[in-house]
């Protein structure tokens, strides 16, 4: 499997604190079957004033690290993204880490805050689509605006943005609204993705291969794959790091 969020690079945010945590975080993907392990840090202006540069340089850190502990999984880095007027200012300037493309633009993942949708938000994402750029909209599920009001989540549908939902929410961890949502997206076909968002190794730890067991219980193992994987490779392999790790 290909788990294309998560918060395992250590000491940059929220999640894991500190190179153990991070290491058996990544042991414990490895052990539910994640062969590939996208590193994606958040960067939101004010709390994670992470940069490219700052972040291309803890990743190759502990990308070494991780492969003298011979620990069998390949790491890619990107970012999660807070919605706000920054990010015109981090695409001119080339400051985001990409995760690769999709369906010919570049892409990352794009988080909105988890009580609304910014006003203006569907005109910077109008900006971005002008900029050939494609944002991912993560676990739109969470949102409790994109739960009271599906609308304003179609209104990002219809504009060409992927999504990518949480294996928590497909499992009920995150409750029974997002869970309804989030199998109500999948069933609708409407998910490119399913990712862990990992932060650490107890309430948000690793957990990918229960959502897929769950998928492939529900919806079967073609929807289940693609989920994880075929639909996900075709988005990381123009990854930057892809080749290397590969």
């Amino acid at each position: 499997m290909i788990d294309i969020h998560s918060h395992i690079l250590p000491g940059v945010d929220d999640g894991a604190k500190t190179v153990v945590e991070a290491l058996d975080m990544l042991k414990m993907a490895v052990d539910q079957g994640v062969t590939t392990q996208v590193l994606t840090p958040h960067i939101h202006f004010g709390r994670f004033d992470n940069t490219k540069q700052q972040l291309t340089e803890h990743f190759l850190r502990f990308r070494d690290l991780v492969a003298a502990e011979n620990i069998p999984i390949t790491l890619l880095l990107g970012a999660e993204l807070r919605i706000g007027p920054e990010l015109m200012q981090l695409v001119q300037q080339d400051q985001i880490p990409w995760l690769g493309e999709y369906q010919g633009k570049k892409t990352f993942l794009l988080e909105f805050p988890r009580i609304d949708v910014p006003h203006g938000s569907d005109n910077l994402v109008r900006w971005l689509i002008q900029k050939n750029i494609m944002p991912i909209i993560v676990h739109p599920e969470r949102n409790k605006s994109f739960l009271r009001n599906r609308n304003k989540l179609q209104t990002y549908i219809d504009l060409g943005c992927p999504l990518q939902v949480t294996a928590s929410s497909l499992t009920g961890k995150f409750g029974d609204e997002a869970q309804v949502m989030a199998l109500d997206l999948v069933a609708k076909e409407q998910v490119l993705a399913v990712a862990s968002d990992c932060h650490n190794l107890k309430g948000r730890s690793p957990d990918l291969v229960d959502a897929y067991q769950q998928l492939h219980k529900t919806y079967g193992e073609e929807q289940a794959a693609r989920l994880v994987i075929s639909q996900v490779e075709n988005v990381i392999q123009f990854n930057c790091y892809y080749d290397e790790g590969a």
